[in-house]
């Protein structure tokens, strides 16, 4: 939390964000520095899952500002087709890289996944809702 606070004591010294963070014991893979980029690691995460049958789920997070890239539609696509333990989470503060939401995408409802996936709008503004997020994504699978 060191890191994410800005702290001297992060693992970046308080510089790298979420950009830096990577904790496999906790099997949290961090965040990357190309947009987009973390979603396709997460869809291998997941898949290793599976294929280890622990029962585990893989969360994805990206923005909205990664939410037309292509690599996040072909993870999701994989995952639906080979049937992969992975929850995409966009969170859209409706700025994606500095641009409005209106004016980088046609479509807004990024929650939907268009047609590969179903999906589910949670708000991330509401303290009370967010823990409600993660098991009904779950259950979605």
């Amino acid at each position: 939390m060191a890191e994410q606070l800005g702290k001297d004591t992060g693992c970046a010294r308080g510089k790298g964000g979420s950009m830096h963070l990577y904790y496999p014991e906790a099997n949290f893979y961090g965040g990357n520095g190309i947009v987009g980029a973390q979603v396709p690691i997460g869809a291998g995460v997941a898949l290793a899952a599976k294929l280890k049958g622990d029962g585990t789920v893989c969360f994805a997070m990206y923005g909205d500002g990664a939410a037309n890239q292509g690599q996040v539609f072909e993870s999701m696509n994989m995952c639906a087709l080979w049937k992969v333990p992975c929850v995409f989470a966009c969170e859209n503060n409706l700025y994606g890289m500095g641009t409005s939401t209106d004016r980088h995408a046609y479509v807004n409802d990024f929650y939907a996944g268009g047609t590969i996936s179903l999906g589910l709008l949670v708000d991330g503004m509401d303290f009370l809702k967010m823990p409600r997020g993660g098991p009904l994504g779950q259950a979605l699978l």
